[in-house]
């Protein structure tokens, strides 16, 4: 994981290039693609701009779903037709590849949801700061004994699962489990992952 910018203006990210490298390592085969307009052409119009339609395709021939990707300026901005430059088109198929993966494999999803990354994806835990609120000094929310028993069992299922089960869960679990409980829950994305 990389940081972006610095300031006020903070961002996480992937790397591309690993993005890419972790599609090939955990899903085999598949490789992304761009989806041609009608007339040939990759750039779809929109009423501002114009976005990629962005598929992957396996060896085999399977294809997935479209995902869309707008040309967007450094402020997410449309950029108008007319202006669009060939950076623009390599620098959106890039994110877009980023956010497909994301979208059709949850690989790094997390930076999308704006969640702490997965294990494997993200540098070593760091220790907890001099000072922090230990785990046994936090009162954990209401039913969290109850939902870590669920997404333990739930981890039995594979990544995938685990990963629907984490987006359906309320934010008080998810951040004292990031925040306070993190041993369990990175056994049990480590679970998951071996499935």
């Amino acid at each position: 994981m990389e940081t972006l910018g610095g300031g006020s203006f903070k961002a996480s990210y992937i790397n591309w290039a690993r993005t890419v490298q972790l599609l090939r390592e955990h899903a085999p085969g598949w490789l992304p693609e761009l989806v041609r307009t009608g007339d040939g052409g990759l750039l779809h119009r929109a009423p501002v701009g114009a976005y990629l339609l962005i598929r992957f395709k396996h060896a085999d021939g399977t294809v997935t779903t479209e995902v869309p990707q707008a040309i967007m300026d450094t402020k997410n901005n449309s950029v108008p037709l007319d202006k669009i430059t060939a950076r623009d088109v390599t620098d959106t198929h890039r994110r877009g590849v980023c956010m497909a993966a994301a979208f059709t494999f949850g690989l790094a999803y997390e930076l999308w949801a704006k969640m702490p990354l997965e294990t494997g994806f993200a540098g070593e835990d760091k220790p907890p700061q001099e000072g922090a609120v230990q785990s046994s000094e936090v009162e954990p929310p209401a039913g969290y004994e109850s939902w870590k028993a669920n997404m333990t069992a739930v981890s039995q299922e594979g990544i995938m699962r685990l990963q629907d089960a984490w987006k359906e869960s309320s934010n008080a679990l998810r951040d004292h489990a990031v925040k306070h409980d993190l041993t369990w829950w990175n056994g049990c994305k480590e679970k998951a992952n071996a499935k």
